[in-house]
């Protein structure tokens, strides 16, 4: 399947985890989260049945907070059952060309449809995970790991998401006037926590915007009139991700 020096040896994993170092650099924080998600589902599913299997809670928790972080495991100090989890992991994940197997690449995709904890995954995340998997395979590619794309050929969509509002569960206005109200009372009055809450939840509810949108809006940005609508300038965003995802360590 790979032309003159004959297929890959290569594993999924050592692939996976190749792949992840390779499209580090310069990626927001967010997106090395959101490839880390997907990489972790992906090789779960192309792992072998072998004796020994970690549970679903420890073999996920090694792959997201280990795997697929930068810099790898080997440059770090694992905890020894987190290390065993992935030795096992080395072993039992199946070669990167066996994905020219459909049953097995359409497993793969349907794998994306479930969450790490096995739950049926949002239907948002599902097109994000399986371009992380498109990504891939093409880079697979474009290192001569394999011969074409695995997934050509592969008839596979992620449902689309529902674009019409359920007004039965959204709060109306009056509701959400209430709502503002309680979370006023949120905290001590002198750190103020409960008024930066009713600022974050009004902007989100009157002004449509994002979390972290909300977040990052200063007064500056603001044209807030005595009376009628206002303005809000969105140009910036502080989206919100773990520490082993950012450069700094923050």
């Amino acid at each position: 399947m790979n032309g003159a020096r004959g297929p890959s040896k290569l594993s999924w994993y050592a692939f996976a985890t190749e792949y992840a170092r390779a499209h580090w650099p310069g990626r927001a924080a967010k997106t090395r989260d959101e490839v880390s998600e997907a990489l972790t589902v992906i090789t779960m599913a192309m792992c072998w049945d072998m004796p020994g299997r970690p549970k679903g809670q420890l073999l996920r928790r090694a792959l997201r907070h280990w795997a697929f972080v930068v810099p790898g495991p080997e440059q770090r100090e694992l905890p020894a059952e987190d290390r065993l989890v992935l030795q096992w992991v080395a072993k039992a994940s199946r070669p990167l060309v066996d994905l020219h197997d459909p049953i097995l690449a359409r497993d793969v995709l349907e794998s994306l449809r479930r969450k790490l904890d096995g739950g049926e995954a949002a239907v948002e995340t599902m097109p994000r995970k399986r371009k992380v998997l498109v990504h891939a395979l093409h880079y697979a590619v474009e290192r001569g790991e394999l011969g074409s794309h695995p997934l050509e050929k592969i008839r596979w969509r992620a449902p689309k998401p529902a674009i019409a509002v359920d007004p039965r569960v959204v709060a109306n206005p009056y509701q959400a006037r209430d709502l503002l109200s309680a979370v006023s009372y949120v905290g001590g009055y002198r750190r103020a926590r409960g008024r930066r809450l009713v600022g974050f939840f009004a902007g989100m509810y009157y002004a449509g915007l994002r979390p972290e949108e909300a977040v990052a809006a200063a007064l500056p940005d603001c044209r807030l009139p005595r009376t009628g609508w206002g303005r809000l300038i969105v140009h910036r965003t502080r989206p919100q991700a773990g520490r082993r995802w950012t450069d700094t360590g923050e």
